[in-house]
């Protein structure tokens, strides 16, 4: 045949033909099974091909993976709801701005009110819009 009989397991997966599919879980590559050739080091099951069944992955076991960095997480989930509702006001104070544009202004007075209330209200969004930007970046830092 030519070819060396002790290749590693990457160099058979990339020399597979394609009619033979290489596990990912094996190291060894997949063979043809017979009694010599069961290894200590297999895999119990191939969850590639369906035989055997997943691992304990509920809901429990995410959280108690989790627990070292459950501080991070509940800071990282409150920064990225700061960062939503404030996504969310943006549209409420540009309302503000436009009810105070659109009604009826008489006076002088009532001309630098309106110049004022408008004045704030972008000073407000902007700071809104600041606040959600830094949170945001804060909550994609921490998770």
């Amino acid at each position: 045949m030519g070819k060396k009989q002790h290749l590693d397991w990457t160099a058979k997966s990339i020399s597979s033909t394609g009619s033979e599919r290489v596990s990912l879980l094996s190291k060894q590559g997949k063979r043809k099974a017979s009694a010599e050739d069961h290894s200590d080091d297999a895999p119990a099951s191939d969850l590639e091909h369906g035989a055997g069944e997943a691992a304990n992955v509920g809901f429990g076991r995410v959280l108690s993976l989790a627990k070292p960095d459950a501080g991070k997480l509940v800071i990282g989930t409150i920064a990225l709801l700061i960062s939503s509702t404030s996504s969310l006001l943006i549209p409420k104070f540009g309302g503000i701005i436009i009810d105070v544009v659109s009604r009826d202004v008489t006076t002088p007075e009532q001309q630098a009110e309106a110049l004022d209330a408008v004045k704030n209200t972008i000073l407000e969004i902007f700071l809104i819009v600041v606040i959600g930007y830094v949170t945001a970046l804060f909550s994609t830092f921490l998770v």
